[in-house]
């Protein structure tokens, strides 16, 4: 599979293999280690057990602990070199701070409303990877539109003066999310609508996502308060 051309000429997101898994366990042990919950096995299934059974209050405590993960956009990174540089070359701009998100089951949890990201002011020439900490064999995971279906929709918007009206609304009640093993990932441009839906399951979602985007490319408003340099080291 072409990733460029899923991105640019197709879909507008790829699912593929992490590279280097060996950094991706890593990223995966540093997260249990960091989390801060009592009385609980040091291992992903029983951190995902116990944080389903938590609050958002708790969680959010819980989470606090992450803010001195400080290396985890240069860890997701690194997981995939070969198609960073690619796509972007050596000379990177990252996201400062990779987001690491929980969802919990239950059907009183919040829904994450198809959005995109060029909303939210990134700039046209990003990139967004996603994985999992582990794998996805429910509904607990990402549904992605298909850029070309995004655009139509979101030039039906504008044209109504809506953000999030029922043309939108009315994606979320058929959307399947993607089932993915630990160790894959999605990548995915800014113009792709995506969200996730409620689920049922006795564990919470762990996923972790960065953007990035090359150097050399302007930025739109997220500047380097959101955005740090960064270098992939030399190919061997």
């Amino acid at each position: 599979m072409n990733i460029y051309k899923e991105l640019i000429n197709g879909p507008g997101y790829a699912v593929f293999p992490v590279e280097n898994m060996n950094i991706l366990e890593e990223l995966r042990n540093s997260f249990i280690d960091k989390i801060n919950i009592e009385n609980t096995e040091k291992n992903i299934e029983a951190v995902r057990k116990a944080m389903a059974k938590m609050n958002k209050a708790e969680i959010n405590r819980s989470m606090i602990d992450l803010l001195n993960f400080t290396n985890l956009s240069e860890m997701i990174i690194l997981s995939c070199p070969k198609l960073v540089e690619e796509l972007c070359g050596t000379d990177l701009f990252i996201q400062r701070r990779a987001h690491t998100v929980v969802n919990v089951p239950g059907e009183g949890q919040a829904k994450q409303w198809p959005h995109y990201e060029m909303i939210s002011g990134i700039s046209p020439y990003t990139y967004v990877i996603w994985t999992p900490l582990h794998d996805l064999e429910d509904q607990a995971g990402v549904y992605y539109i298909d850029q070309n279906r995004s655009s139509e929709i979101m030039h039906k918007e504008e044209s109504e003066g809506l953000v999030n009206g029922p043309s939108v609304l009315n994606m979320m009640q058929d959307q399947k999310p993607a089932k993915l093993k630990f160790g894959e990932a999605i990548i995915f441009t800014p113009f792709v609508l995506h969200g996730n839906v409620t689920f049922n399951s006795k564990y919470a979602r762990i996923a972790c996502n960065v953007r990035f985007q090359s150097s050399n490319k302007p930025l739109l408003q997220k500047n380097t308060d959101y955005l740090k340099f960064f270098q992939l080291p030399k190919s061997d």
